[in-house]
């Protein structure tokens, strides 16, 4: 998860929860700020796994239409277990681009 937040803040969180609970203090602690090639490499990563989606819904569709059955959003889900909020996000671009 990616926050942002004041580091001024963040020092005085720190100063509270030090006398409150050491575990969380220690972990707290270990965080450190995001370099600029992290976020990139985060967005990478991000692109690739919504390109795996976008296959695994195509993929389902495809199949669908070779064994001559209408697709449909749940026909879709029940085969890739994806969920419906991002089956619909993608599941009518791919269906344009599909012969």
């Amino acid at each position: 998860m990616i926050i942002s937040i004041d580091e001024e803040l963040f020092n005085k969180v720190l100063q509270i929860v030090k006398s409150r609970n050491s575990n969380i203090y220690d972990e707290l602690t270990k965080i450190k700020p995001l370099q600029d090639s992290q976020i990139d490499s985060l967005q990478k990563a991000r692109d690739i796994k919504t390109d795996r989606i976008k296959q695994s819904i195509k993929n389902a569709l495809q199949a669908l239409q070779a064994q001559n059955i209408t697709p449909t959003k749940y026909k879709v889900h029940k085969e890739t277990k994806i969920a419906y909020t991002t089956i619909n996000k993608y599941y009518n671009d791919i269906l344009k681009e599909l012969p």
